[in-house]
């Protein structure tokens, strides 16, 4: 019976979320991750965080321009309006989420908050 339920619960958790979502960080978690290796200085260069905050704000913003890329090709409404360059440096980043506030941004992942970030400084 419990092997059972433990089946049911792990099928129903598999189907609550697209096969093709991918969890993102909490911007939170991110800001306080990124701000720790700031204080590092050059240090920061060896720590394993710094390649795990580059992969995960490289995955957002690549997931962030494939879907206004598709927004773009089907005639929808943009949310932000962005140069033909890559945007979003790291000090940018940084300081944008600085200006989210710390309440709002404990709610969002880092995909969301790239995206707020984005609205904010590059309208349409």
């Amino acid at each position: 019976m419990r092997q059972s339920l433990l089946a049911l619960a792990l099928i129903l958790a598999g189907l609550s979320v697209p096969a093709n979502a991918v969890p993102r960080m909490n911007a939170a978690v991110f800001l306080a991750h990124a701000d720790a290796l700031k204080r590092r200085g050059p240090l920061a260069l060896f720590s394993s965080d710094l390649k795990q905050l580059q992969t995960e704000a490289e995955a957002a913003g690549d997931e962030l321009k494939a879907e206004h890329d598709a927004s773009k090709r089907a005639g929808g409404p943009l949310a932000y309006c962005t140069p033909d360059r890559k945007v979003l440096g790291p000090q940018e980043l940084l300081d944008g989420l600085h200006r989210i506030g710390e309440a709002e941004l404990r709610r969002m992942n880092i995909k969301q908050a790239m995206h707020a970030i984005l609205v904010r400084n590059y309208p349409c």
